[in-house]
């Protein structure tokens, strides 16, 4: 896979304490919220950081695709998942996308099998009729071009970090079902939104960023196990949901090769429905593909309530 329309590198300052090593599976991780690292000038002046809200207020392109049905889906290195993809049911654009369009994200573009690929968002529009998929679109299955946003709109988020040499293995299969129970948004801060309903759904789950694919069955059952690597998270570092968050940047195939960044990890909170804590995820940056590669936030592992934390990537 190739990134079309890579942004200009950054500098990071490496942190002073000893970078965080992943574990292996039947290892520990303490409880102790590990905050985000900035990157800082020379001359002190602080830089963002790689995890921020992006800069556009239209993330989305509705475009039809040639056919409305059976349409190819991939993963980043180009593995061809086992379900297609439909138009139909598309969450999230304002306005709707219009049916028999699809929603495609204006982020940036791959290089899969010889052919521009863009992030198909998935998701399910409340009331949820039909939960589509999130994965990577050939521009050969696409009936119209898909106009790209410029870099400054990704306001930092995946831009390259140095120290990325820890090497690991995406496991998405080791993501559990109690992930299903843990959830990013509490009833409180739904509230606040367009919703309005306080209700929990199955959208604030961490488990849409351990393996989301398992919810996508093949007509012959066989599992799409994939995980995402993120632009940036639901949650802000310092608490509170982070606006326009959770934007997937690739699908990463069970079993791919990443590379962690030292150094840069996140642990956030989990919740249960009534909005009580019950554990904690932890995200690290990595680096995948290439060359050249593209970077981003990965699922590292999980704990709940007072289990032994769970790695969803392994060393």
């Amino acid at each position: 896979m190739h990134p079309v329309g890579s942004p200009a590198g950054l500098t990071l300052t490496p942190p002073s304490a000893p970078p965080l090593r992943l574990l292996a599976l039947a290892g520990l991780i303490a409880g102790t919220a590990l905050a985000l690292l900035l990157t800082t000038r020379t001359d002190g002046a602080a830089k963002p950081s790689l995890d921020n809200p992006l800069r556009a207020a239209r993330l989305d392109a509705c475009v039809r695709p040639r056919r409305p049905a059976g349409i190819p889906a991939y993963t980043a290195d180009g593995a061809l998942l086992p379900f297609t993809v439909a138009a139909g049911h598309e969450p999230g654009t304002r306005p709707p996308c219009p049916p028999g369009a699809l929603r495609i994200l204006r982020l940036s573009a791959l290089t899969i099998h010889g052919q521009l690929a863009y992030v198909r968002r998935g998701g399910c529009r409340t009331p949820c009729r039909v939960r589509q998929p999130t994965v990577h679109l050939l521009a050969g299955e696409l009936a119209g071009p898909v106009p790209l946003l410029p870099v400054r709109a990704r306001n930092g988020d995946g831009a390259p970090a140095p120290g990325c040499r820890e090497p690991a293995r995406a496991a998405p299969a080791l993501a559990a079902g109690d992930l299903g129970r843990m959830y990013y948004k509490t009833p409180l801060e739904l509230r606040g939104t367009h919703r309005r309903t306080g209700v929990i759904g199955a959208g604030a789950r961490w488990s849409n960023y351990g393996d989301p694919g398992r919810r996508f069955p093949s007509p012959t059952g066989i599992r799409a196990d994939y995980t995402y690597l993120l632009w940036n998270l639901p949650r802000r570092a310092s608490g509170g949901l982070l606006p326009g968050g959770g934007i997937v940047e690739a699908l990463l195939e069970q079993g791919a090769a990443v590379r962690l960044c030292s150094g840069l990890r996140l642990s956030l909170p989990s919740y249960d429905q009534q909005g009580a804590g019950n554990g904690y995820v932890v995200f690290a940056y990595a680096a995948a593909g290439g060359p050249p590669q593209i970077h981003g936030w990965l699922l590292l592992g999980y704990r709940f309530r007072d289990r032994p934390f769970r790695p969803t990537v392994l060393p």
